[in-house]
């Protein structure tokens, strides 16, 4: 199971017991995200459809419960969505549900319309508002953990996108927006803006789901960080250490080391005898009768002494 079912099959669990008014939400979002509005010789209808099975039975329990009509669910025949089979949810007396949940109305000359959006008076109590983002998410919500955290709500119907956008925001969250395909998506990213979503939606298993892997990701990158560090570093002893060798050997050809100052000289043996070691482990191997930057100075003395002999050969 994908975290996006992990998520839409919490959410529907958690609201087996929903209100009259938020039951008519839920119905009203499924026909605007998953459903399809047809026009028969009795009138107005829809279906809606989906590969989630669960989110169809979730669908035809608030149907025969508050409108008394009987649904079936069928699976469409050589149809699929991502290698899935899909299922068609289909009810009678389907023009009066239509109205009921407001899709349909009379215009003032009585013609029936179609709206794209819930009307204001749908979405005036706060637990309508939760309902209304509820239903959206599982009509037409996905969340993506495989290349960081992604949550986006994939839009049809760019009025009813202004109006989740709106909703949203009035419950603190503002999701940025762009288009794809005509397709209107929301979307967040982060996992922190993600996660303060999912308290919000209740979904409580998903929530210390996605916390853990964040933790985890947050724990791997920082063994990451440090030992790309410690690799960085070893590679910065192994150069310098080469840089310091073939002055020494230039200076050895050229005019030995009996030849350099003192000092001088007890760094250059000091490095020949331990090329490998770093500026902290030669200062501990002198008994740091030098400081590390004073050993550094000696070594780009020894560099210069090895630079003035290569400009004389030439």
């Amino acid at each position: 199971m994908t975290f996006t079912q992990t998520v839409k099959a919490e959410l529907l669990n958690n609201n087996k017991n929903l209100s009259p008014c938020c039951k008519t939400v839920f119905l009203s979002c499924f026909i605007r995200t998953i459903g399809n509005i047809e026009i028969t010789f009795k009138g107005f209808g829809f279906s809606l459809s989906s590969e989630n099975l669960a989110t169809l039975k979730f669908a035809a329990n608030i149907i025969e419960k508050m409108f008394g009509t009987t649904c079936s669910i069928t699976k469409e025949d050589g149809a699929r969505l991502k290698n899935k089979p899909v299922y068609r949810l289909s009810a009678n007396d389907s023009e009066r549900i239509l109205f009921e949940c407001g899709v349909l109305s009379l215009d003032n000359e009585g013609f029936r319309q179609i709206n794209d959006t819930l009307s204001p008076d749908m979405l005036a109590d706060e637990c309508c508002q939760k309902a209304f983002i509820h239903a959206m998410f599982i009509g037409c919500g996905a969340i993506s953990l495989n290349n960081g955290y992604h949550c986006e709500f994939s839009v049809n119907n760019k009025k009813l996108a202004d109006q989740l956008h709106e909703t949203l925001c009035e419950c603190w969250f503002c999701p940025k927006e762009s288009v794809r395909k005509n397709v209107t998506v929301l979307y967040f990213k982060g996992g922190e803006q993600i996660s303060d979503l999912l308290i919000y939606l209740g979904t409580t298993k998903a929530v210390f789901d996605l916390q853990n892997l964040m933790v985890e990701r947050s724990v791997r990158n920082s063994v990451n960080r440090q030992t790309n560090c410690i690799s960085a570093n070893i590679d910065k002893v192994v150069d310098a250490s080469k840089k310091q060798l073939d002055a020494i050997s230039v200076i050895e050809q050229i005019a030995g080391l009996d030849s350099l100052p003192p000092k001088i000289k007890e760094a250059a043996l000091l490095r020949k005898q331990n090329p490998a070691a770093s500026l902290d482990e030669l200062v501990e191997i002198l008994n740091q009768s030098v400081t590390k930057s004073g050993l550094n100075h000696r070594f780009r003395k020894i560099i210069n002494i090895a630079n003035q002999y290569r400009e004389e050969q030439k």
